[in-house]
């Protein structure tokens, strides 16, 4: 099983540099597993994980290994909306 790590971030700079504090999640997953619902006032999030993984953003996602792949240990910051989730699934 792999973990997933999820920092989310309510304001940003002008240039979209996430402001600490923010809010933390972590999501145990081997299969297509979704985050909890991003908070009211999240607009980026970072994620990291100790597997290489696939994810998708979204109201209901489901993670497949079509989506993007990312290798372990690999820190990725994204703009989301707040409500949305985000899922992930070990790579093959």
């Amino acid at each position: 099983m792999a973990t997933l790590w999820i920092r989310e971030y309510g304001a940003a700079s002008a240039i979209d540099v996430p402001v600490e504090p923010g809010t933390d999640q972590t999501v145990t997953f081997t299969t297509t597993t979704q985050s909890a619902a991003f908070a009211s006032r999240t607009g980026l999030i970072t994620i990291i994980a100790d597997a290489a993984f696939h994810y998708v953003v979204g109201d209901s996602p489901t993670a497949t290994t079509a989506g993007l792949k990312v290798p372990a240990d690999t820190l990725l910051t994204m703009k989301v909306t707040a409500g949305q989730k985000i899922a992930a699934v070990t790579a093959a």
